[in-house]
């Protein structure tokens, strides 16, 4: 496996918003060594506006960028995954898929943006704030020495710099 990247489903329950996020800095970031991709339980269909806004004033480009389910990736056919990374405490403990190639499970507590209620500018400033504590793990993440590592080893790795 050394020298495959390693591939990270990031799941939250709508897959509108911090999966996304984490999905599109991970595959910039992680410069091909990693390969992420992001869905949900119940996918709401398209990513949050506010979302598509923080990303789009950062340079990423959000045309491709859409709500998954995570049905998506149990099939045979669907890429091969390394490791699952829940960013939503209510599905910490969920049953999931059963994943063909039985990747390592990971949860990195998040908050979710979308429930803060007020002004705009103070939803904005949760979304910022939101991908700026991504942002920070992504780069963690792209720094480990992790060619050829899977399994429990990748875990501890992803473990120890979680949030």
């Amino acid at each position: 496996m050394a020298g495959e990247p390693v591939n990270v489903l990031f799941i939250c329950p709508n897959n509108a918003c911090r999966s996304i996020m984490a999905e599109t800095l991970l595959n910039k970031l992680g410069q091909g060594r990693f390969v992420a991709f992001s869905a949900g339980p119940k996918p709401k269909g398209q990513i949050s506006p506010y979302v598509a806004e923080t990303l789009q004033q950062v340079g990423y480009d959000t045309t491709d960028l859409r709500s998954k389910h995570w049905d998506m990736f149990v099939t045979p056919s669907s890429p091969r995954l390394d490791v699952v990374v829940t960013l939503c405490d209510s599905l910490k403990d969920i049953r999931m898929p059963i994943w063909y190639s039985n990747p390592v499970r990971v949860h990195w507590g998040f908050s979710n943006p979308e429930e803060v209620e007020g002004e705009d500018q103070e939803r904005v400033a949760a979304f910022r704030r939101c991908y700026g504590d991504l942002e920070q793990l992504a780069l963690k993440m792209a720094a480990l020495a992790s060619d050829g590592i899977r399994g429990r080893a990748l875990a501890q790795l992803l473990e120890a710099i979680k949030p």
